[in-house]
């Protein structure tokens, strides 16, 4: 990391770590899927086996979930809101360049909102180890473990990363709304039918190292496409 891009993300991260509307969008974030998952698992009458496969299901989609409410408020702040004062506009004329400048802002993103992901893991490995009966660190698979860890706290960057470029290239008041309406939407409809899925596979894991493998290739492949978005801007081009 250099020194411009690892001085604005410590600069940013500044700007909100210790602000009291983020620490409690964090505490109610945590008392939210604190009942979430006491539901998810008192309510499991399933055999053991669909139990077990509910059990990584939930840890694959949930956290990703919980790391997206944290961080969506930050997109808004960081590009639109920043754009809306003409504090963006004050930013391009420094000698930042502007891949450098959103990277900076996406890092501080990350490491804002990745903490929610080991929060919520955590609190889900002891409700299910307590009122479960089952301890993830033995049931899940290593293959799972990377999913819920490094992949899928990836999708929500991947969102907020095309959001903020939505944001740079194009100028509409209900943009946020739009995009945030259309997130709203796939992860409603992917948690619902992760359920069929879960009663549809008889035994073995839903997530094994070749799903990892072409899970991590789609993630590569999405960045690959956001990244030559963001290349692609210059100065000049971001509406103000």
């Amino acid at each position: 990391m250099n020194s411009q891009l690892k001085a604005l993300v410590l600069k940013e991260v500044k700007e909100v770590w210790g602000r009291r509307d983020y620490l409690s969008a964090i505490f109610l974030n945590i008392l939210g899927f604190l009942g979430v998952g006491y539901i998810f698992v008192t309510q499991s009458t399933q055999t053991e086996p669909i139990r077990k496969l509910f059990m990584e299901m939930t840890f694959i989609i949930i956290p990703p979930f919980a790391m997206w409410v944290v961080s969506f408020p930050f997109i808004q702040e960081k590009f639109g809101d920043e754009k809306l004062v003409r504090r963006f506009e004050a930013l391009l004329t420094t000698p930042i360049s502007l891949t450098t400048l959103w990277a900076g802002k996406m890092g501080s993103i990350f490491v804002l909102s990745y903490p929610i992901i080991i929060l919520v893991i955590i609190l889900f490995s002891l409700i299910w180890n307590f009122f479960g009966g089952l301890n993830p660190l033995f049931v899940l698979s290593a293959a799972v473990w990377v999913m819920a860890l490094v992949i899928a706290p990836l999708l929500p960057m991947v969102y907020a990363a095309f959001s903020s470029w939505s944001i740079l290239r194009f100028t509409h008041p209900r943009l946020m709304d739009v995009l945030n309406f259309f997130a709203i939407g796939i992860s409603v409809l992917v948690f619902l039918a992760s359920g069929n899925i879960v009663e549809s596979v008889a035994s073995s894991h839903i997530v094994n190292w070749p799903i990892v493998a072409y899970s991590a290739i789609g993630l590569i492949a999405t960045i690959g496409l956001v990244l030559f978005l963001i290349y692609g801007l210059d100065k000049e081009k971001v509406t103000i």
